[in-house]
């Protein structure tokens, strides 16, 4: 499918227009302690950024957005940037939102144009035909992995800890979650959600020379 881009603004030209507006202003996750999370819906998982747009120090009633951006990218726009699209589709919704941006279009130039190369670079494999048996014999393991953390997260952990300079990923989870059987591989998808909340951190403290209790 082909979208359009005219009447699209990127976000950096509606950060523009905001600060001109609100010198003062600043553009924040709603929520600074989980800036983040990641949601199954309808089978894929996505990373939900919420976004608040402050008109100065003291605004009680900031303007607020929320974005998705697929866990896992399919292009080169979207690859391995995938939190980074999210908080800036949240940010330039969070603008709109507050009526600094002059637009008819809510989304943003850079949000069409990673769903056009997302549409073009989409593949739909077919699944392949399994026997009833083996499909109820795999259906128990499957039911029994439901909990653990996805791919995509682990993934992300790993990409965090490598830029936060993490230097002992597995002794940073057992410090957080207090559990020294914990490894950075085998945990579940709550528990994730945790580490990668605490990466995400403004400033994290390198618990890898820490004794776990």
């Amino acid at each position: 499918m082909s979208y359009s881009m005219e009447g699209y603004v990127d976000v950096a030209e509606r950060i523009r227009e905001f600060r001109a507006k609100y010198p003062n202003g600043c553009l924040r996750p709603f929520n600074p302690a989980e800036p983040f999370r990641v949601m199954e819906i309808g089978g894929r998982e996505f990373i939900i950024y919420t976004a608040a747009a402050y008109r100065s120090p003291e605004d009680t009633l900031p303007a607020v957005a929320v974005a998705a951006e697929p866990a896992v990218g399919k292009t080169n726009f979207t690859r391995d940037s995938e939190v980074m699209n999210a908080e800036t589709s949240a940010w330039g919704r969070a603008i709109v939102a507050l009526l600094v941006a002059d637009t008819q279009r809510v989304a943003s130039l850079e949000e069409v144009r990673n769903r056009q190369t997302e549409e073009a670079a989409k593949e739909a494999p077919k699944t392949p035909y399994k026997p009833r048996t083996q499909a109820k014999s795999e259906g128990a393991s499957v039911t029994a992995l439901s909990s653990s953390a996805s791919s995509a997260q682990l993934g992300l952990i790993k990409k965090l800890a490598k830029e936060k300079n993490v230097a002992n990923i597995d002794q940073f989870v057992q410090v957080l979650l207090e559990d020294t059987t914990k490894t950075a591989t085998a945990i579940t998808k709550v528990e994730a959600s945790k580490v990668i909340t605490a990466l995400m951190a403004e400033k994290v403290e390198d618990v890898s020379d820490e004794q776990p209790f």
